[in-house]
């Protein structure tokens, strides 16, 4: 009996020093100092997978030590959704947020139960902004143009070339409104939001390699000169004299817009194209402006370039546009190895091109639009 109640004594000390000793190191543990050790996805198929960014509203697994007591998780100055339950000493499930930050900083901070801080770094990963295209590249001063692309997040600032800054007057995510200011100049546009900055590949008001102006000499000119104007009670002009064209056409009539061979006044401009876009044609476009006050559904623009008008009838692009700008000025992009090959590729002559243009209606058509500002760019 007395052995036994000695083993039992001997027994009972030594799972009380036991458990002094697990309830001592977990409190050591406890207090310890706070570490970050790494943070990864929470598929457990990609566990292994370690990041140092990720997007808006992603689940995350934050690895390190002595986390306990962590009550929130912030990144740049917007709070993570963190249930209590999936804290523990070594990790955290953390939902990032998807309002995005005011102020960026790249960090993210843990906040304990005692408002002590431990940071990291760690991005939001957000796209800077992409900007595709201007609705119209061809817009006065004082004026609304809108650009169209993604990820425009405000605060957003738009500054163009001669480094004048547009005053923004609406921000979707995929479009911005801004008012020219004085003193923009040709060129790209550049846009900034927190998350970077984007120049344009196009240019606003671009003026390279014009190919047709309507405000070059006509001289020479078959046809097309007496439809060139400087003003118009209907629509207003962008950029000097344009052509206007108002003529119902019948089904599967035609009438020929603009006749002008090389030797005339056209190859003073037609010549503007570059010989690197005969090269590389896929790397051009062919760019110009339109203004319809009625919808061209149902009608085809052929284009025809090369070193003898006379010889169209072998080939031309042809135009389908379908489509109604309602009395607004729109930028208009072919791509040029579509136009190129469709004329079946003439040879670059630095002395320039004979154009013709015509307006065929398959089915009767109101043609009643205005065009401006052909040219040949880099894409």
């Amino acid at each position: 009996m007395k052995f036994q109640i000695k083993y039992f004594m001997l027994l009972l000390a030594t799972i009380v020093a036991g458990g002094a000793f697990i309830s001592c190191s977990s409190d050591d543990e406890n207090r310890g100092e706070p570490n970050i050790n790494y943070i990864r996805v929470t598929d457990p198929v990609s566990s292994d997978s370690l990041i140092v960014k990720a997007g808006q509203g992603q689940l995350i697994a934050i690895m390190g030590e002595n986390l306990g007591d962590v009550r929130e998780v912030w990144l740049n100055d917007q709070q993570a959704q963190v249930e209590l339950t999936y804290v523990t000493n070594t990790s955290i499930l953390a939902r990032l947020p998807q309002i995005l930050p005011e102020e960026v900083t790249n960090t993210l901070s843990l906040v304990f139960a005692n408002k002590d801080t431990l940071t990291h770094p760690f991005t939001l990963d957000v796209s800077k902004p992409f900007v595709d295209y201007m609705l119209s590249e061809y817009v006065k001063t004082g004026e609304i143009a809108i650009i169209r692309g993604d990820y425009f997040y405000e605060p957003v600032t738009v500054t163009f070339t001669g480094g004048v800054e547009g005053e923004v007057v609406e921000v979707e995510q995929d479009a911005i409104q801004v008012r020219v200011p004085d003193g923009a100049q040709p060129g790209p546009v550049m846009v900034e939001s927190n998350f970077g900055i984007t120049e344009s590949d196009f240019h606003f008001r671009d003026s390279r390699n014009m190919i047709l102006t309507f405000d070059g000499s006509t001289e020479g000119w078959a046809k097309g000169a007496d439809l060139i104007v400087e003003s118009d009670p209907d629509i207003e002009n962008i950029d000097g004299s344009f052509l206007r064209f108002d003529q119902v056409i019948g089904s599967w009539q035609w009438y020929e817009v603009l006749v002008a061979n090389t030797g005339s006044g056209i190859t003073t401009e037609t010549k503007n194209i570059p010989e690197a876009a005969f090269a590389n044609p896929a790397a051009y476009a062919l760019k110009f402006e339109i203004n319809t006050l009625e919808s061209t559904a149902g009608a085809e623009i052929r284009i025809f370039m090369g070193p003898d008008v006379y010889s169209r009838g072998e080939a031309s692009y042809i135009w389908t546009p379908n489509f109604h700008t309602e009395g607004e000025w729109e930028t208009v992009s072919i791509p040029f190895e579509e136009f190129y090959n469709e004329n079946e590729q003439f040879s670059y002559d630095g002395d320039g091109y004979g154009l013709f243009l015509y307006f065929l209606g398959p089915n009767e058509v109101d043609a009643n639009f205005a065009i401006d500002n052909l040219r040949v760019v880099p894409n």
